[in-house]
């Protein structure tokens, strides 16, 4: 990683300071800068690509360790493949960047000089499904809690050039972060994954009230914890609770193991959508809530908290728009995140 003059190092240290913020709120946000940046999900294929954006939001020069999973599913196996890539970037002050998953960013810039270039980033395989994980760290790779990052992702369909942006999903980081390589989302290292998920949908082929198009929604998730220096990917299960316009609710769960993406009549019906209770033929109304809430257990080593986003589909296929995905509240379970050794 690049490394600051010796003379810069209090300067650096003082203005880091002004990033943490000491416990309170500790939900996590698509609308504030944080120490930690989820992007659920990337996708990258001969279909489709993805547009990453970061963003150091403050005045200094922070240094990020990133992460992509692939979740695809194994076709022999039917579990995720779990198959991690880590890079390192370096983003100046008030610094946006930018590349393409299928692409990534070469190790020789092009267009600036070095110490303005962010770094390499390693192109995604084709056929990527999966997320993407940044976390601020010092000159030296270890975690920090400053609240830095902002993101966006951008799905675009190489052919039709339909596509849809989803703003990341931040974690904010305390001052009391430790600096080892085991974060804790638990309100004192970092903020904690949210409660409950709220999802407002219309129900699978409802029919668009302007177009007349039917309407599908898919949901992907991804868990809070994961322990990238042993292999082991987090899991969850996600308790439903489904309301029509009648007051009507049911219920459903969806266990999750590293990555879900899923529409959701095949959450409960995947062979017979139209019996789903995320779908039109059986609700009867046009929009529903879904209320989803991770299953706690006992363990303090990991937890089940899981992030999420939506995406709307009309039509075909033809024309996609984001649906937004509501956090409440802090979990009641700590989440942990291992991160392997630098290298």
């Amino acid at each position: 990683m690049p490394r600051l003059p010796g003379g810069r190092h209090s300067l650096l240290a003082c203005a880091l300071a002004l990033c943490i913020v000491q416990p309170g709120s500790a939900e996590v946000s698509t609308d504030y800068p944080g120490a930690i940046l989820v992007f659920p999900k990337i996708e990258s294929d001969a279909q489709r690509d993805t547009i990453v954006q970061v963003t150091n939001n403050t005045g200094v020069r922070v240094f990020l360790r990133c992460f992509y999973v692939d979740g695809r599913v194994d076709r022999d196996g039917g579990d995720p493949s779990w198959l991690v890539t880590d890079f390192q970037i370096t983003l100046t002050r008030s610094q946006p960047t930018v590349w393409v998953a299928g692409e990534g960013l070469p190790a020789v810039p092009s267009d600036r000089p070095d110490d303005l270039y962010p770094g390499p980033v390693p192109p995604v395989g084709d056929g990527f499904r999966g997320a993407l994980r940044c976390i601020v760290v010092d000159e030296s790779e270890r975690p920090i809690g400053a609240n830095a990052l902002t993101g966006e992702a951008t799905i675009i369909d190489r052919t039709t050039g339909d596509s849809h942006k989803y703003p990341a999903i931040s974690v904010r980081g305390f001052s009391a972060n430790n600096g080892d390589n085991t974060l804790l989302l638990d309100e004192s290292e970092y903020g904690t994954c949210p409660r409950v998920l709220l999802l407002n949908h219309f129900f699978d082929d409802a029919p668009d009230p302007v177009v007349d198009a039917p309407i599908r929604t898919t949901l992907t998730i991804v868990p809070c914890s994961m322990d990238l220096e042993n292999s082991v990917p987090g899991t969850a299960t996600v308790q439903f609770e489904v309301f029509n316009e009648f007051e009507q609710r049911l219920s459903t769960s969806l266990p999750v193991n590293c990555y879900e993406d899923v529409e959701l009549s095949s959450i409960d019906r995947a062979s017979q959508p139209e019996l789903s209770i995320f779908n039109f033929a059986l609700q009867g109304t046009l929009v529903g809530l879904s209320r989803m809430r991770p299953v706690l257990d006992a363990r303090t080593d990991t937890g089940h908290g899981v992030l999420a986003v939506a995406l709307e589909v009309r039509g075909d296929g033809l024309s996609t728009a984001p649906a937004h995905v509501h956090f409440v509240g802090g979990n009641l379970q700590a989440d942990v995140i291992v991160l392997s050794e630098p290298f």
